[in-house]
């Protein structure tokens, strides 16, 4: 073999060496690259899936209160404890002695929570079809589960009743004595429960529910 064939051989299996390393190096950018997006989009859902940028948070301590503590849902014929908590909507403060006097509809729910996510839009319908009725809902049991924050949620869903946002302690949770979500106290005017449901109806139970309750 001459000196020339035997440089060409050199030359050759250098190429294919470099194309060879090439391609490894290639290879585990792009695993790489794949982890990372696994990790990120975990996060994501982990997160709530929203932006993260909305700067909520549960209620300070010190700012929920009820005059209840606990013992089960509340039955037909008791009255609504008081209660009080920030707005979600910020700079108020919901009170029930400040939202009595009219039939209402008190529903307790958990942004996470895919029977509350598919109700409180259904909810909020039917009782804006009848106006003598108002809605008053509680956010609670944050960070439970996956799921969007209450802001994201109502931003979602082009919701506006008020929300009353409970505390890390879940004071509100346990005074009415919430077990499942959504929970929901129809409440007369004179501040009594008229009926207590939990998860989702159908939309003829729920307008029954109403049309009795509008009545109240």
């Amino acid at each position: 073999m001459t000196n020339a064939t035997k440089a060409k051989q050199k030359k050759k299996a250098s190429k294919a060496a470099a194309s060879s390393g090439r391609g490894r190096s290639s290879s585990t950018w792009i695993a790489i690259a794949a982890v990372v997006g696994v990790v990120v989009l975990a996060a994501m859902f982990f997160s709530g899936g929203g932006d993260g940028d909305d700067g909520f948070a549960p209620s300070a301590a010190g700012t929920v209160s009820i005059d209840r503590e606990g013992g089960g849902m509340l039955a037909a014929g008791e009255a609504i404890p008081d209660f009080e908590a920030p707005a979600l909507s910020g700079g108020d403060t919901i009170r029930w002695a400040d939202v009595e006097g009219s039939p209402t509809v008190l529903a307790i729910w958990a942004p996470w929570c895919p029977h509350c996510q598919a109700e409180l839009p259904r909810l909020s319908a039917a009782v804006d079809e009848r106006p003598g009725v108002q809605l008053v809902t509680v956010a609670t049991a944050f960070g439970q589960a996956p799921g969007p924050t209450p802001p994201e949620y109502m931003r979602d869903e082009g919701l506006s009743f008020p929300v009353a946002v409970d505390d890390a302690d879940q004071t509100l949770l346990s005074g009415f004595g919430v077990e499942s979500f959504p929970t929901t106290y129809y409440v007369a005017s004179d501040g009594t429960v008229v009926t207590a449901t939990t998860g989702e109806l159908q939309e003829a139970e729920l307008a029954a529910i109403l049309d009795d309750l509008a009545t109240r």
